[in-house]
């Protein structure tokens, strides 16, 4: 999958946690030792995260084997990755690698939630992810995204137009906006032009103004639903797209209501997945492991 970190990135993940050595392993005298890791998640989830994790461990020197990638689903107790080495190569490498497998193996999980609640009465809708991720992660986090089923947003603000609230109150009001709406639309004729709105009149002044995307903010499925039979009227080619408030839970609601695109940042918070992590000696694992 795109979006895989670099050798750079995971050399300096790896620092990171272990700057210098593995105080606990060397005095330990673990080095020695032929040993193996596994990891396991404890419930069903949405893999994301493993071939950063497979990367880990081969920039320390081990042997990996890659069971499941980002974006394939793993029950309780299927193992996605081992990886062979040094006992003190794997401690080296385990705690970064859990972390990176829970948390994105979450974020994908949800996401998966919200793609299939939003496909659930059969029509196509898209699920996209906010710029609201944690500062510093965002790759990991548009992968993670792109493995449960969504997209982003927008990557950033050199991408996409999109005008807010603040934008137009800058300009005076919500009608100066859409006065100028095809002029701004003119001088970027190969994007689609996006306006947020909060209420049903706004709507349809931006509808008629030429808005290619009404965005709608904080509503409920109802108010939803009346705002897209209200601009279909006006031009069906207009992409109504949710927003504020938009999880799992609701995300069936919203495409009964006819919204085309659910936007959120409801998957980017929340617990971390749960992983097993065993290191066993190669010679226990022949025993007890089939």
């Amino acid at each position: 999958m795109h979006f895989t970190a670099s050798i750079t990135e995971i050399e300096a993940l790896v620092r990171e946690d272990v700057p210098y050595l593995d105080l606990t392993s060397s005095l330990l005298d673990l080095s020695p030792i032929d040993a193996e890791i596994h990891f396991t998640p404890k419930e069903p989830l949405t893999v994301c995260g493993s071939e950063e994790a497979e990367k880990i461990f081969s920039v320390l020197g081990g042997e990996t084997e890659l069971l499941l990638k980002s974006g394939q689903k793993a029950e309780a107790g299927e193992t996605v990755l081992k990886a062979r080495g040094s006992a003190e190569l794997l401690h080296k490498g385990w705690k970064v690698s859990q972390n990176i497998l829970e948390h994105f193996s979450a974020i994908a999980t949800r996401t998966r939630a919200m793609v299939d609640n939003a496909s659930s009465g059969g029509r196509r809708v898209e699920v996209c992810g906010t710029r609201k991720h944690l500062p510093g992660i965002k790759r990991l986090s548009l992968k993670a995204l792109v493995a449960g089923g969504g997209y982003p947003h927008r990557l950033g603000l050199s991408d996409s137009v999109l005008i807010f609230s603040n934008h137009y109150e800058l300009l005076g009001s919500f009608e100066v906006l859409c006065d100028r709406l095809a002029s701004i639309k003119s001088k970027c004729p190969e994007k689609k032009v996006a306006v947020e709105v909060e209420t049903l009149e706004n709507a349809r002044l931006a509808a008629r103004s030429g808005a290619d995307v009404i965005q709608v903010d904080k509503l409920d499925p109802a108010s939803v639903s009346a705002i897209v039979a209200e601009v279909r009227s006006i031009d069906s080619r207009i992409v109504v797209a949710a927003a504020g408030g938009v999880n799992a839970s609701n995300a069936a609601a919203y495409a009964d209501a006819g919204a085309d695109v659910l936007v959120s940042s409801w998957m980017y918070f929340g617990k971390p997945a749960d992983y097993k992590v065993v290191i066993r000696n190669r010679e226990g694992l022949k025993k007890n492991l089939p």
